[in-house]
């Protein structure tokens, strides 16, 4: 059965949650970092922004289910320009990956963002998570640059920047 519905959104107060269903996700964690996630790394969720922005500026939403929560996404307003959303993270529980709930979160995620002025989504995915990368092309993102590469925890990543036109317009930067 899909899960989907409207998100709640999550403050510094549902780390623990946040952590549960990061366990649950271990395997991105043991992926980006090269160790099992930790609940400091659930409390970072809610404070991890560029300097120039403050965790004001983020909006951390989750959706609940009868086992609790099963999807984190994780939206920067205006950054790095007004207009544009910046998805710093998206998880979907990994005994739910495959029944579209990834797409049903990101379609939500997506409007909710544009009723409040967005117009253009980015994310970043790592080189490595070749499933995301396919996951995100296939929603209609296109590379817009590589970066990297940079450190995280025991392991490092180069990351591909990937954009998305709420508008249709073409993405500063494309190729397209």
């Amino acid at each position: 059965m899909m899960m989907t519905g409207a998100p709640i959104k999550l403050t510094q107060a549902d780390a623990a949650d946040v952590a549960d269903l990061y366990n649950r996700c271990s395997d991105y964690f043991l992926l980006q970092d090269g160790a099992a996630p930790t609940l400091d790394d659930a409390r970072e969720l809610f404070s991890d922004v560029p300097p120039e922005k403050s965790a004001h500026n983020q909006a951390v939403l989750g959706w609940k289910g009868p086992g609790g929560l099963y999807a984190i996404a994780a939206i920067l307003r205006d950054y790095p320009r007004d207009g544009t959303w910046y998805l710093g993270f998206m998880i979907v529980d990994a005994a739910q990956r495959g029944r579209d709930v990834g797409r049903s979160i990101y379609s939500t995620v997506e409007s909710w963002a544009a009723a409040r002025g967005a117009t253009e989504i980015r994310l970043a995915v790592l080189e490595a998570n070749e499933a995301a990368e396919r996951f995100w092309r296939s929603l209609g993102f296109i590379e817009y640059r590589r970066v990297g590469p940079d450190t995280f925890k025991m392991r490092s990543h180069r990351r591909i920047e990937l954009s998305r036109r709420l508008s249709g317009a073409t993405v500063e930067g494309s190729n397209k």
